[in-house]
């Protein structure tokens, strides 16, 4: 079994993978003063873990988990930015 990550941990790989800090936000750890024109996100909404793509003004939620499942929810999130991930 693997271990469990939460926004902290995954923007700690994140960052260890060399990946752009402007790119991304998980809401509550990192948000950039300047993201990217078009950034990816985890962020918490009605009680559901969101991930996505922030591009043309929208945020495009591409999966939902339930706030008992941050694991998942960070784990989507390094799928999405890093290769293989």
């Amino acid at each position: 079994m693997t271990e469990p990550l939460d926004r902290r941990r995954v923007c700690a790989a994140l960052r260890a993978a060399g990946v752009n800090d402007r790119l991304y936000s998980v809401e509550g750890v990192h948000e950039p003063a300047a993201p990217l024109p078009d950034f990816h996100f985890l962020r918490l909404r009605s009680g559901m873990w969101e991930t996505g793509l922030f591009e043309r003004g929208e945020y495009a939620v591409t999966a939902r988990f339930p706030a008992s499942e941050e694991t998942a929810a960070c784990r989507e999130l390094l799928r999405q930015l890093l290769p293989g991930g």
